[in-house]
């Protein structure tokens, strides 16, 4: 539509004045901008208007048909509809008096730097641009606050919608996401949540999925909006670094502080003066926790710590292990229930009442200071509800319930986190697994069994799979096979009930069944799941089918593979066509060629196509502050041969100067462009005006200058910069003095040199750096006072950057600042990441630092993160190395409890033996006992 408003040439007055036309010109505005959608006897008119002839108005009747369609099953809610936050699960805030509690405002809103990057991929997608962003915190940081006002201007354009896909029901994402319409926000708060409960390869798909949306012109925009803890993060972006789910979070990823510091906590202070609530926080809250403090974190940690009776206890901490070890948390009655009695020691069980569990539920739900409690009843979201209304049955009723009348619970988010650091060494016991065998659904059974299994639960997990893959689960079934096999492989009962028992409506699943077969050598157990499959298998996912025709053939299951494609030619639904041209080229490829022309005949019969006028994208325009684009343009036009002094002109005297890489772009671009004239207007601006807030920026302008032969102005903006560059980015000040060096402007390195004496001492890296390039210039004096301040003051959160500033230390012989550094390394270093450890290690015994190395190596057993089993490989093959055997063997007994069991055995390999079944479900890294295929339930 908008390509025939924009061909035709008619305002929108002039428009709604041709006859026939009913429609104003304000209703055909929002259709254009697509703030509704019009009915076709309002549409027909405008339509002739435009031009379009009777005998293709027809077609554009069926087209609106079909959108009227889309736009009735289209999921989600108009964004104007969209005025609860808590709906949106905004953590609801302390309260101070009762007068809060029955308010429930959200308190004022601080913005920080996060907020402006946010903002800007708001913006493009206002100007028709699809886009994600995932912000990256730990629990309770503001993220999903942040996300709530990042809404506002779409809400104010208008024409946008809001989707929330249930984070209870998470394949919701994918079964509805095709049907997501432009101008759309997917609202994934909590990604994990979409992402965690599938396995590596279906994560992948997912991912996959979510990127053809986005990048699908024809639908855009479309804005994925999203957070996740760091942990989190760490886990979906581990599967390889050209996995697809890490190619769509890891760019997206905007990291918010955990805290409010400098300018960001005086605007809270004055902000503090309109809110109570507010006031509260800042006055209480430890070290700028402030958003922690609001969603009542911290009481929350007090009640469990100090207040929760031992049945209350009993529940966070049965809540707290299903969550870290994988279940979704949406908690059932029944299996809360089992697994909270379990952890109740004999004496106190004797006491309790009948209703214990319902009590404890009661206080566990109760609010603390007006915050959401520790365990709360999962109630109805408002935006389902809505959404139900609007679409008929399709919603999920009253409350979320795992079964007939059994409701769920959720676990506070900052517990969650909170149990995950201070129970991560505790193995849930055996209780909790029987309950799971029993109550949980199968899904949650095979998350839950994977979990098991990678703590070294053998038994426990092979009971969770052996039940999931009666109930028809696929990925259960490929994990049977491909664990069990090994480990009894003259036994085939695994094998047999993987067969069996998986049901035949996921191609997918059956395919990775098929091939983890092959790869078992069960030849006999494949053929006859490929039999069933061909003959069977459910034909709703063409290009699933696709999958399983290729992984047929290249088992050599030829009959079955013409059987399956005979099938999908005759039968398979139409109404996907990317699905069925997906089929289609699958046939090609396993040669079913005949069945490919079936298919491709009845595709061309009734696939439905979509108008070419149904979508458009929206320009984005050019701004005079785009600098980058405007040199783009520049040499767009010298390439056409076209005339350019007119922008040339612009360009050096209007562009504004805050952006020095920009400038350097544009000036190197009039330079190329023969406009010498106007490079010199603008490197004068430059020079005198140019902003000196990033210094790598200015350094990269003032090489420009000197390739465009700006000497002059390039000397300006060296006396400029010597003076005046801000000093808080150390590795960019020293790109800056070595442009300084390379230029031959000796006064002017030497002037810095003296100023960054008194530099950030945030990033030991850049300090390596500036060092280095101080000493290039000869500034010995002010590169030991540096030292000096370094070595007692600077920042210890990358053991990397502190190993490098370490080596730059010892070749510059500054020994004493290198051994003052390597006594406050070895002792508070962050132990985040165990391979810059390792660096940092090897680095302090290079250095000579023995006592501090053997310091660094205990606390790194001890306190190390576990969350990196590659970069965990490579700490305890060092510390064999370097002979800290009994660290190593320390930092691997702390494996299995984390479901790192597999790396544990590697680097104990005496106990290969002694743990061949596994272990058993407590804290004593016990060896289970000898068990079959047959002792299962």
């Amino acid at each position: 539509m908008v390509e025939l408003y924009t061909t035709a040439g008619l305002s929108y007055m002039k428009l709604s004045g041709r006859p026939g036309v009913t429609a104003s010109s304000n209703t055909i505005n929002d259709w254009i901008h697509g703030k509704s959608f019009p009915q076709w006897g309002n549409l027909s008119p405008v339509l002739r208007a435009w031009g379009i002839t009777d005998d293709d108005l027809t077609a554009w009747k069926d087209a609106h048909k079909r959108a009227d369609k889309d736009a009735r099953l289209r999921p989600g809610l108009p964004l104007e509809d969209v005025r609860d936050a808590y709906a949106l699960e905004v953590h609801v805030p302390i309260t101070v008096t009762a007068a809060d509690d029955a308010a429930m405002a959200l308190p004022p809103y601080v913005r920080r730097a996060h907020d402006n990057r946010l903002a800007e991929v708001v913006e493009r997608a206002l100007a028709g641009s699809s886009g994600t962003a995932v912000l990256l915190a730990d629990s309770s940081t503001g993220k999903t606050r942040a996300l709530w006002e990042a809404l506002e201007p779409l809400r104010a354009r208008g024409g946008w919608w809001l989707w929330h896909p249930s984070p209870h029901r998470p394949e919701e994402l994918r079964e509805q996401l095709d049907r997501v319409g432009p101008r759309t926000v997917v609202w994934l708060n909590e990604t994990q949540r979409y992402f965690s409960p599938l396995d590596e390869q279906a994560r992948g798909r997912l991912a996959e999925h979510l990127q053809t949306v986005l990048t699908n012109t024809r639908r855009a925009p479309i804005l994925v909006l999203g957070s996740l803890w760091r942990e989190h993060y760490r886990t979906l972006c581990s599967d390889g670094t050209s996995s697809a789910t890490r190619a769509l979070l890891e760019p997206a990823t905007v990291t918010l502080p955990e805290n409010f510091a400098g300018a960001d906590m005086d605007a809270m202070r004055a902000a503090a003066g309109q809110d109570p609530r507010l006031k509260m926080a800042v006055d209480r809250a430890e070290n700028g926790t402030i958003a922690q403090y609001l969603a009542g974190g911290p009481e929350l940690v007090h009640y469990y710590d100090k207040q929760a009776s031992a049945p209350e206890r009993a529940v966070i901490e049965a809540a707290i292990d299903l969550v870290r070890m994988g279940h979704p948390n949406a908690l059932p009655f029944a299996l809360l229930h089992d697994i909270a009695a379990g952890y109740i020691d004999d004496i106190t069980w004797d006491t309790l009442d009948d209703n214990w569990f319902e009590a404890a539920l009661t206080e566990t739900g109760r609010k603390r200071r007006g915050a959401r409690g520790a365990v709360t009843p999962i109630g109805a979201r408002p935006l389902d509800s809505r959404a139900s209304q609007a679409r008929g049955s399709r919603g999920h009723g009253r409350r979320f319930t795992a079964g007939p009348g059994q409701p769920t619970y959720q676990l506070a988010d900052f517990l969650d986190q909170h149990g995950r650091r201070t129970r991560s060494q505790k193995t849930p016991p055996w209780m909790f697994w029987d309950a799971a065998a029993v109550h949980a659904d199968p899904d949650h059974q095979h998350i839950l069994a994977r979990s098991g299994w990678d703590r070294g639960l053998y038994r426990e997990a092979a009971q969770l799979w052996k039940n999931a893959t009666s109930r028809g689960h696929s990925a259960a079934a490929s994990s049977l096979v491909t664990e069990l096999f090994p480990l009894f492989p003259a036994e085939h009962h695994p094998l047999n009930w993987a067969i069996t028992h998986i049901t035949l409506d996921d191609p997918h699943g059956v395919a990775d069944l098929l091939e983890k077969l092959q790869q078992s050598g069960a030849d006999i157990q494949a053929l006859a799941l490929a039999d069933r499959a061909a003959a069977h298998i459910a034909l709703d996912e063409p290009d699933e089918l696709g999958l399983l025709l290729e992984r047929l053939q290249r088992l050599g299951l030829d009959a079955q593979v013409l059987v399956l494609a005979d099938r999908a030619a005759a039968h398979i639904a139409l109404d996907n066509p990317s699905a069925v041209a997906s089929l289609l080229a699958w046939m090609k490829v396993v040669g079913a060629d005949v069945q490919a022309l079936t298919l491709a005949d009845r595709a061309a019969a009734h696939t439905a196509l979509d108008h070419p006028h149904e979508a458009a994208l929206l320009p984005e325009q050019l701004r005079q502050d785009n600098l980058r684009a405007m040199a783009d343009l520049l040499e767009q036009l010298q390439h056409s041969g076209a005339d350019i002094p007119a922008l040339a002109d612009h360009a050096a005297t209007h562009v504004v100067l805050d952006n020095p890489r920009g400038v350097a772009f544009l000036l190197g671009q009039l330079h190329v462009s023969k406009a010498h004239g106007q490079a010199l207007a603008l490197a004068d601006r430059a020079a005198a005006h140019v902003a000196l807030d990033k210094p790598g920026e200015v350094a990269y302008l003032l090489e420009f200058m000197r390739l465009s032969g700006a000497d002059v102005q390039a000397l300006t903006l060296a006396d400029r910069a010597a003076a005046h560059v801000a000093l808080d980015r150390p590795s960019e000040v020293a790109l800056l003095l070595r442009q300084l060096l390379d230029s031959g402007a000796d006064v002017q390195a030497l002037t810095l040199a003296n100023r960054a004496v008194h530099i950030a001492l945030d990033h030991p890296r850049g300090l390596s750096d500036l060092l280095e390039q101080m000493r290039r210039s000869e500034a010995h004096s002010q590169a030991l006072t540096l030292a000096g301040r370094a070595a007692a003051h600077v920042a210890l959160d990358s053991a990397r950057e502190v190993a490098s500033l370490l080596e730059q230390l010892r070749q510059m012989g500054a020994d004493v600042q290198a051994l003052t550094l390597a006594d406050r390394a070895a002792a508070h270093v962050a132990l985040d990441h165990p391979s810059e450890v390792a660096l940092l290690l090897r680095q302090l015994l290079q250095s000579g630092a023995n006592a501090q190395a053997l310091a660094l190596t205990d606390r790194a057993a001890v306190h190390i993160a576990l969350d990196n089993p590659a970069g965990l490989a490579f700490l305890l093959d060092k510390l064999h190395a370097y002979g800290a055997h009994v660290q190593a063997k320390a930092l691997a007994g702390r494996l299995p409890a984390v479901g790192m069991y597999s790396l544990f055995i590697e680097y104990a390999p005496y106990l290969d033996k002694r743990f061949m079944f596994g272990r058993e479900p407590d804290d004593d890294l016990t060896p289970a006992e000898a068990w079959s295929w047959t002792d299962l339930e």
